[in-house]
């Protein structure tokens, strides 16, 4: 009980402050804030530092002050109205070496600039469109059981958009996210070029994924992960910034990543033919296959490919890496296992079973490899790693002495040939520029030295991990809520 009450009370408080009436600053602080702390006090709980009762009071006390920012009359107002996103214009300045017509540059020393142009009364709709009804009851019950699959996807509505000055005319756009846009009028985006007009693309580029940086004030930790992964050598997404105006009027900066799609596998394991799934909020586990998604028309539909890898995780932990070996690339999964420890991904597979895809290659024998996803929470605090247990696989393995060496080993790799300070503050200064190109922040900067002090002090934080050494995860699974 002691793992699942802290969760269950975080995603009621999001649910019940993302209203149709709250503001972008509050549902991005709110989730953020929330995650972040969440973490700390089932840690917290989980070591015996704090009972359960002491969690819920310092609960209580963050919902009070939650409460009073989204009706107004909380004490910490000025902090909140602080975090409200002053867009400033974008303008199509391409530098040399970039041709629009190309397609959308994923150049990270280059600033997108989009204009959307749509009907009012859609974007308006589009903004408040939920996957869950508006008080967070459907996503209450539909979270309490991981059988029931999410709710579908959001509306398409047509659009008219303009990229680096190049036009294109009744394109589909659509709203992307699960509980950080709910229901921001700066929501994250989807673009579809051809989703009204045939064939139509600007240059190589169909789909444009525009993430809102879930209300985390650097803006730019989404493009830090995918960069520190392709350091690695590991299949990551490719990104840059984006200045993103709908209908004249700024949203400010967003996080312009590449879909994972078609182009994508190609690009990344030169074989697109595979199976793709995206997890959000699940796991391995046969009961929750609902809650899986396809990706690709070439993606077996009977969930064969991810049944295979539940039934050898049922194994015993003596059998289980044999087993595995032939449905999951291991030695790809403890890299991607130690990336998401670096880059402190509480948001993400190892640790809260959410925000990942699993492709099954055709080049490696159809097994099993992860491709990180919504790392927009990442570059922040700083846990332990038994945080990192919750998910299946790095539960079962950390069981295995053999294995929990292997990934200590691969954790010192990465401090010693990855992590590269020098590299991630030079594009921290590069992002920052571009932030305050597409948004006034007059405490931007205070935000910016917090995050190259964390990127400073990340390696004596793992270097401390490592000398506690990896736990042993717990010996069943955990319930579908976390």
């Amino acid at each position: 009980m002691k793992r699942i009450f802290i969760p269950i009370l975080i995603l009621a408080l999001v649910a019940a402050l993302t209203s149709p009436h709250a503001t972008h600053a509050q549902d991005g602080a709110t989730e953020a804030d929330l995650e972040v702390l969440g973490a700390k006090l089932k840690a917290a709980v989980a070591s015996g530092e704090m009972t359960e009762e002491e969690a819920i009071a310092e609960y209580e006390k963050v919902v009070g002050k939650m409460k009073g920012a989204k009706t107004g009359k909380g004490k910490d107002d000025k902090d909140l109205e602080a975090l409200v996103i002053n867009g400033l214009p974008c303008s199509s300045n391409v530098p040399d070496g970039i041709d629009p017509t190309d397609g959308v540059s994923f150049d990270s020393n280059h600033i997108v600039c989009i204009k959307v142009t749509m009907d009012p009364h859609d974007f308006e709709l589009l903004a408040k469109e939920s996957r869950f009804d508006g008080n967070g009851k459907g996503f209450q019950r539909i979270w309490s059981d991981c059988s029931q699959p999410w709710p579908s996807a959001y509306n398409w509505y047509q659009a008219d958009i303009e990229i680096d000055g190049v036009s294109l005319s009744e394109v589909g756009i659509r709203k992307k996210g699960f509980v950080g846009s709910q229901f921001s009028p700066v929501p994250a985006l989807k673009i579809k070029t051809d989703k009204y007009v045939k064939d139509q693309f600007l240059g190589d580029t169909e789909r444009i994924t525009l993430n809102n940086n879930g209300g985390i004030i650097p803006r730019m930790a989404t493009c830090l992960t995918y960069e520190v992964f392709a350091a690695a050598g590991y299949p990551a997404p490719r990104c840059n910034m984006a200045n993103v105006m709908v209908n004249g009027q700024p949203k400010g900066p967003y996080m312009h990543v590449e879909a994972i799609r078609k182009r994508f596998l190609r690009r990344a394991f030169g074989d697109a033919t595979g199976s793709l799934y995206e997890g959000t909020h699940t796991d391995f586990v046969e009961a929750w296959l609902p809650r899986w998604e396809s990706k690709t028309s070439d993606t077996d539909t009977s969930y064969a490919p991810l049944v295979g890898v539940t039934q050898v995780l049922q194994k015993p932990d003596d059998e289980l890496v044999d087993a595995l070996s032939s449905v999951l690339n291991i030695d790809r999964y403890i890299t991607f296992w130690a990336l998401e420890v670096f880059v402190s991904h509480v948001d993400g597979y190892g640790a809260d079973r959410n925000n990942f895809y699993v492709y099954f290659d055709p080049t490696d024998a159809g097994r099993a490899v992860f491709i990180p996803w919504g790392t927009d929470k990442t570059f922040l605090g700083d846990f332990s790693l038994d945080q990192y247990l919750t998910a299946d696989l790095p539960r079962r393995l950390s069981r295995i002495p053999a294995m929990a060496t292997r990934m200590e080993n691969e954790l010192e790799r990465l401090l010693d040939e990855v992590w590269d300070e020098a590299v991630l503050l030079e594009s921290i200064d590069r992002y920052s520029s571009q932030v305050k190109s597409a948004q006034q922040d007059d405490d931007y900067d205070i935000t910016v030295e917090a995050l190259r002090t964390w990127v400073r002090s990340r390696p004596d934080q793992v270097r401390a991990m490592l000398r506690v050494g990896l736990p042993v995860g717990m010996e069943k699974s955990l319930p579908c809520t976390n």
